[in-house]
């Protein structure tokens, strides 16, 4: 049934895993002229905030936060949808809550050192950064609640 607690949970975790696109995560800002600049890093790229930067990345720096908050995403949209099926559904929010632990520690730890070491800039964390968090609890949540409901068909299979 798609009207259960867990879908709900599921589709909060989807939009907020998918609003990780649209904020950026951190700022690397500096007034002083021995940085390497001013940038936004964003879950799709490292985005300069000067008219000519001095350091230019590929979309492929950040692919790994891109691919985990994608697939994330994905993950996301296929659970909702096997609700017939729940040892599936805990295998893949299992599996998404893992990619979202993966994005969270590339951000902080990989990219946020990284991109220090390059700009010689302390990161100033945005709004963005919150999303995969509330997308963590999310999952969690339905995780909790999904586990809840095949207890309750196990339980009134051994009444039969």
């Amino acid at each position: 049934m798609i009207q259960r607690i867990q879908t709900l949970f599921l589709f909060l975790a989807l939009i907020s895993g998918a609003l990780v696109f649209f904020f950026p995560l951190a700022d690397f800002y500096s007034n002083f002229q021995e940085a390497h600049g001013n940038f936004k890093l964003y879950a799709s790229e490292l985005k300069s905030m000067d008219p000519d930067p001095r350091l230019i990345t590929s979309i492929w720096f950040t692919s790994p936060l891109w691919i985990c908050a994608g697939v994330s995403v994905l993950l996301t949209l296929v659970t909702i949808f096997l609700y017939k099926n729940r040892m599936t559904q805990l295998r893949l929010v299992a599996f998404t809550i893992l990619l979202n632990i993966t994005f969270v520690v590339l951000v902080f730890l990989i990219y946020a050192n990284k991109i220090t070491k390059l700009t010689q800039i302390e990161p100033s964390y945005q709004v963005g950064i919150f999303f995969p968090l509330i997308t963590l609890v999310f999952l969690i949540l339905a995780n909790r609640s999904i586990r809840k409901d095949e207890a309750l068909v196990k339980s009134t299979d051994r009444l039969r």
